[in-house]
């Protein structure tokens, strides 16, 4: 069985958004992956993502009504801080034939 192939939205208080893909095994792990390694986050400070992450400090809300394979997601309300202009995002479970972007060079 192949590793799903997942698109990542991070969304920001200016109306800006980041977009990553990458193969998980889960959603919360393409998540995860998406906030340590996304260039968006580069400037956020990793220890606080890192807390973030291992603090379960992430609320994922699956979506029902046959999108099976999409997820709401924000930090969980009190956890901000250092975070304040991270709103949140959408994960995408997408398919393998997709078109993937490819990194630069």
């Amino acid at each position: 069985m192949k590793t799903p192939l997942y698109t990542v939205t991070i969304d920001f208080e200016d109306h800006s958004r980041a977009i990553f893909q990458t193969q998980a095994r889960s959603e919360r792990a393409a998540l995860d992956r998406a906030l340590l390694e996304s260039e968006a986050m580069a400037e956020y400070d990793r220890v606080l993502t890192e807390s973030m992450i291992d603090n379960n400090r992430l609320s994922l809300t699956h979506l029902a009504m046959g999108y099976r394979g999409t997820w709401l997601w924000h930090p969980v309300r009190g956890a901000q801080n250092g975070w304040q202009s991270i709103l949140g995002g959408i994960i995408v479970q997408t398919s393998q034939d997709g078109a993937v972007r490819k990194p630069h060079a």
